[in-house]
């Protein structure tokens, strides 16, 4: 005990991450761990460790386990005394909200808590793996006298209790993981860019990449979430990548409600791997048609007032108005800019706003037709099919996307 103490003061000093020694029993290290769990998380979540696993752990091998909201814990058994000393909780990485959110989502919950999470996560201490497994191996050595190689498991509730994912040693698994987490972000980094770009064919075949690195990662026991979850984690990031190209965020609800729609309603793993490959290329032509950050910024308020009241009775000396500049002036910078005029602007904006809405939405094809403003039908088919090289109907029975 005394080895023991000296060992969660060194642990307690170097890492700031807190260390005890407390009975194997299961009861016992709940009591501990969720000293550490603040009661809005306590309400959300079943204890991680279960009895079969608590039955599993043996003497000479070192335990490290991720819980469902990526607190980590590692832990030893004490032999001959039927006691553990455990160290933890710890984060691995600093979170940000893309984090917090991804954690909320992955556990079915509300984002309401997405402050008070974020907020208890920067009271966390954080760690890298190496430096917490070479302490529980240190005081290991020193509780137990056990001097040979220390073999290492990592247990992740979200997949499987009793899922085993690594046994390798600490430097050979921190490589591991290292390399892929590093190619992973990688691709995820590389993909987003070329969404920003608008280039649908290297955006796909970057995601293929970061898919390829994402297998070994089992994230829920119900294959069907995990890629639901996955599917709105892609559907946020390419609604933030395509905001980044400067499109109003005004204009990107369609397609992300309707893909996170479509994502929640379905139950079949192939049609959901196809919505994400999907959603890659609706994001890309959308950044292609709508892209705003190469224009000025006088520019880009005439066409964000233009996008915004696309129903209203539009004209050059109202927009010039609603936007405080001259209508001569904003006439001329606006054709050498975008190589067009303001009105042939506007309807080609009508156009495909409303290909969008016959895309994505089974809003019948006279209400489109007055959502984007054009009060005659008629002339809405002659003008949607000089734009598109078909009428209305027509491009809704080849274009959809999950909507009949």
């Amino acid at each position: 005990m005394e080895a023991a103490l000296i060992s969660k003061q060194f642990i307690e000093a170097l890492t700031e991450v807190p260390a005890a020694v407390c009975e194997n029993r299961l009861e016992d290290m709940e009591v501990y761990i969720k000293q550490y769990i603040p009661d809005f998380l306590k309400q959300n979540f079943p204890f991680f460790i279960t009895e079969t696993m608590a039955e599993s752990f043996q003497p000479r091998i070192l335990y490290h386990i991720t819980d469902f909201i990526g607190l980590n814990f590692t832990f030893f058994l004490v032999e001959e005394t039927n006691q553990l000393f455990l160290i933890g909780p710890y984060l691995l990485n600093t979170p940000d909200n893309s984090y917090c959110e991804q954690i909320l989502q992955e556990n079915n919950l509300n984002l309401s808590l997405l402050l008070p999470l974020y907020q208890y996560y920067m009271g966390m201490p954080i760690a890298t793996n190496s430096t917490m497994l070479e302490a529980a191996r240190t005081a290991m050595k020193v509780i137990t006298h056990y001097e040979e190689n220390i073999p290492y498991q990592h247990y992740q509730p979200q997949a499987k209790h009793n899922r085993e994912v690594a046994n390798l040693s600490p430097e050979g698994y921190d490589e591991a993981m290292m390399e892929l987490l590093e190619q992973r972000y990688r691709m995820e980094k590389m993909m987003l860019q070329e969404v920003r770009q608008g280039n649908s064919d290297l955006a796909l075949k970057y995601y293929r990449l970061f898919s390829q690195y994402s297998r070994s990662i089992v994230r829920t026991e119900d294959p069907i979430r995990t890629a639901k979850n996955l599917g709105f984690s892609l559907n946020t990031m390419l609604r933030k990548s395509a905001e980044l190209a400067g499109i109003h965020p005004v204009y990107l609800d369609i397609i992300s409600s309707n893909f996170a729609m479509l994502i929640e309603n379905s139950n079949n793993l192939k049609e959901l791997d196809e919505f994400k490959f999907q959603m890659i290329s609706a994001y890309c032509r959308f950044v292609q048609k709508h892209r705003l950050d190469q224009y000025s910024p006088l520019v880009r308020k005439a066409i964000t007032y233009i996008h915004v009241r696309l129903a209203d009775p539009l004209t050059l000396g109202k927009i010039a108005d609603g936007i405080k500049v001259s209508s001569s002036y904003l006439s001329k910078l606006f054709n050498e800019e975008v190589g067009k005029s303001i009105s042939n602007y506007i309807t080609e904006a009508r156009i495909q706003k409303a290909a969008e809405l016959l895309s994505f939405t089974r809003m019948p094809i006279q209400n489109v037709s007055g959502y984007v403003g054009f009060s005659d039908l008629n002339y809405f088919s002659r003008c949607f099919k000089k734009y598109m090289g078909m009428t209305p109907s027509e491009y809704r029975g080849k274009e959809s996307i999950g909507v009949h």
